[in-house]
């Protein structure tokens, strides 16, 4: 048994999980063909011609500022993978995911012993409990603005998390790259910077009443450098035109109360933090851990309610706030793990994973069948434009769960042919018109 446990806690077998994530993930994202977005970032917004350099990127990055949002950096990266083959994004793709839960991980444990149930606990509750999970994790456009926002923010927190629990200084080297990657993290997302910013001020306060210390100048500027991100990206023209909701008290509380709700859908969540808070306090877990898994449910809220002043609150936008949530959790559950009486624990997280892994069985059927539609539909459109016809008529699939990246996007207008899914499928296929039925 003894044997057994030490094997369970080794770095081997979490690395087979996060190899078999992996493998998962990139099925999955194998499976996902371009829908919706993903064909209009395929040209060039400054001009409307096909994106094939480089060079093509940055004008029409400036002429998205103006008409779309400010969120360059990421939708950067979108036309630039938009230019290789898809198998790339899959690859790439599939190791963020594996990323994002290795890096949870990594910060729940610190320079604890591996913990591959946690680690395969975190994977099952993405399954579970991300809204439109497809959209987030596997459509293209999604990916790269939610996933990737997700995995870059963990990188962003990780030196701070553990400054705090762990009196660690990063070295020199370190603190620099933390200054310069802090200003792209700030310009990738809008609420991800807030909740971001959330989580550093609950940081630096911990710095100044409970290390009684000042934050490091490190963190001063690393914070001063996102901010200036954050501002290039909100001094966009378009994003006061088209992100920002009705500024009246009203419209404000309707917004707050809808945004609340929606994060109510992570109940379970929520509970296990209130029930692994209260075992903490019973078993004495230090202090320092209690405020650290406070100060990301702190962050977890900020991301979400600043929803509030958005136009609208889509479920991909909440995935920020979920993986500080799931950090949250990570944070104490880890802790409890490692005290006496863990079987109990171990036994209700297997239970938990059995539930959570339902999911996976509805999802999949769905994002391979899908799959198959659109690849039929793409096939088609292709052999109509080899064959010089001009105008396609096809089939528009729908999708039976939010597994499939396919459920709640324009993929085609069936009753507008001019609408912009419609002409950009066509504009990629060299065809005049698609027409969807």
């Amino acid at each position: 048994m003894k044997k057994l446990l030490r094997f369970s806690r080794s770095r081997i077998l979490l690395l087979l999980f996060c190899l078999g994530f992996f493998a998962m993930m990139f099925l999955c994202n194998h499976w996902t063909d371009l829908i919706a977005d993903d064909y209009r970032y395929c040209f060039s917004y400054a001009d409307d011609t096909r994106i094939e350099s480089l060079a093509q990127i940055f004008p029409s990055m400036a002429a998205h500022r103006h008409s779309m949002n400010g969120r360059v950096v990421p939708h950067f990266l979108v036309q630039l993978f938009l230019m290789l083959p898809k198998g790339v994004f899959d690859l790439v793709n599939s190791l963020f995911f594996a990323l994002l839960v290795w890096l949870l991980h990594t910060l729940a444990v610190g320079r604890g012993l591996p913990n591959p149930v946690l680690l395969t606990a975190l994977f099952f509750a993405f399954w579970a409990f991300q809204p439109d999970f497809g959209q987030v994790f596997l459509w293209l456009t999604g990916s790269v603005n939610y996933l990737w926002c997700g995995v870059f923010s963990l990188l962003w927190l990780l030196p701070l998390v553990r400054h705090f629990r762990d009196d660690s200084e990063p070295g020199r080297a370190a603190r620099i790259l933390f200054v310069v990657f802090s200003f792209p993290v700030g310009a990738y997302s809008e609420n991800g910077t807030v909740a971001l910013a959330a989580a550093w001020l609950a940081f630096a306060a911990l710095d100044f009443f409970f290390c009684r210390r000042r934050p490091a100048p490190w963190m001063w500027l690393g914070f001063a450098s996102m901010l200036g991100g954050f501002a290039c990206m909100m001094a966009a023209p378009a994003e006061t035109v088209n992100k920002s909701a009705e500024m009246t008290l009203s419209v404000l509380l309707a917004n707050f109360v809808e945004t609340g709700r929606m994060y109510l859908r992570f109940w379970p969540l929520l509970v296990c933090f209130a029930v692994f808070y209260a075992l903490a306090l019973c078993r004495k877990v230090e202090l320092k851990t209690q405020l650290l898994a406070l100060a990301l449910l702190f962050a977890s809220l900020a991301g979400q309610f600043v929803l509030t002043f958005a136009m609208y609150c889509a479920g991909r936008s909440m995935h920020i706030a979920l993986v500080l949530l799931l950090a949250a959790d990570a944070v104490l559950l880890a802790k409890l793990y490692d005290l006496p009486g863990r079987n109990v624990l171990i036994a209700a997280l297997l239970a938990g994973m059995c539930f959570m892994a339902r999911s996976w069985f509805v999802g999949l059927p769905d994002i391979r069948g899908t799959h198959y539609l659109l690849q039929y539909n793409e096939d088609f459109i292709a052999a109509c434009a080899a064959a010089g016809e001009r105008s396609v008529e096809v089939y528009r699939p729908y999708a039976k769960t939010s597994w499939s990246a396919l459920e709640g996007l324009a993929y085609l207008n069936t009753e507008d042919p001019g609408d912009w899914p419609n002409v950009y499928m066509a504009k990629f296929y060299g065809v005049d018109k698609v027409i969807g039925y």
